[in-house]
């Protein structure tokens, strides 16, 4: 088995398992499902995330940190930790998870701190290859947080799993060794300050703990959201996330 780490999206197709590596929106993605919702539909702009929106769902996403307008909550991990969503549609706004994915995709999984255990013990027996894909940070450059964790887990599959380390796998995990606190490591990426600056600590702290949970988010569906039907500027895809099953 091969063991490669792309620190961000490129146009390669992914033939075998696919991690997503994303610590923030992973993670509430994650919490989103571990807190009883049915299913996660991530959009990519805020528009497309509205039209999407049905009756009884709870749109959630945030610019500069706040909610834009309609939507229910932010994704602060604190505060999605104490909601019961229960039996609800969630729709998130999302656009770098959703720049790391493809509507060709198939077999994908999001990665993150929090679920590293249950995702590595789920790769172990991959046929082929195993391909770690960072999403970007907001700006479009790497993102220092997921390429630390996208390090984590390969050398966690590889330590367990005798995988063959490519070239993007070694660097993530020699970077890994620069931080070995994740939470360090958080808060010096771009993101890590962008939520210290806004007095969201305790996500950053949240955020870092390593297999603490067992859900693993699974891309179930992918759409297209058609331009001229739905007043986009252009087609837009959607995913639909639901909890992986053993």
């Amino acid at each position: 088995m091969r063991l490669r780490v792309d620190l961000q999206r490129n146009k390669d197709s992914y033939a075998d398992q696919m991690i997503v590596v994303a610590v923030f929106h992973g993670s509430a993605i994650g919490a989103l499902l571990g807190q009883g919702a049915r299913e996660v539909w991530v959009a990519p702009s805020v528009r497309s995330a509205r039209s999407l929106a049905q009756p009884g769902d709870v749109l959630l996403g945030e610019e500069e940190g706040i909610p834009p307008e309609g939507f229910h909550h932010s994704l602060s991990l604190r505060d999605l930790l104490k909601i019961d969503f229960s039996d609800k549609r969630a729709i998130v706004f999302a656009y770098t998870l959703c720049k790391a994915l493809a509507p060709t995709d198939t077999r994908v999984m999001l990665g993150y701190f929090r679920n590293a255990r249950a995702v590595v013990e789920a790769n172990l027996h991959a046929r082929e290859e195993v391909a770690l894909v960072c999403a970007s940070d907001a700006s479009g450059e790497p993102s220092l947080g997921n390429i630390l964790a996208a390090g984590f887990l390969a050398r966690r599959i590889q330590q367990l799993a005798k995988a063959e380390r490519l070239e993007g796998a070694l660097l993530a995990s020699s970077l890994l060794k620069a931080f070995p606190d994740p939470q360090e490591g958080l808060f010096t990426s771009a993101a890590g300050q962008r939520l210290y600056r806004m007095g969201r600590s305790e996500d950053l702290a949240l955020a870092s703990l390593i297999g603490v949970e067992d859900v693993i988010p699974e891309l179930k569906e992918v759409r297209v959201l058609e331009a001229k039907e739905h007043g986009l500027s252009k087609d837009r895809p959607v995913y639909r996330f639901g909890r992986r099953e053993e």
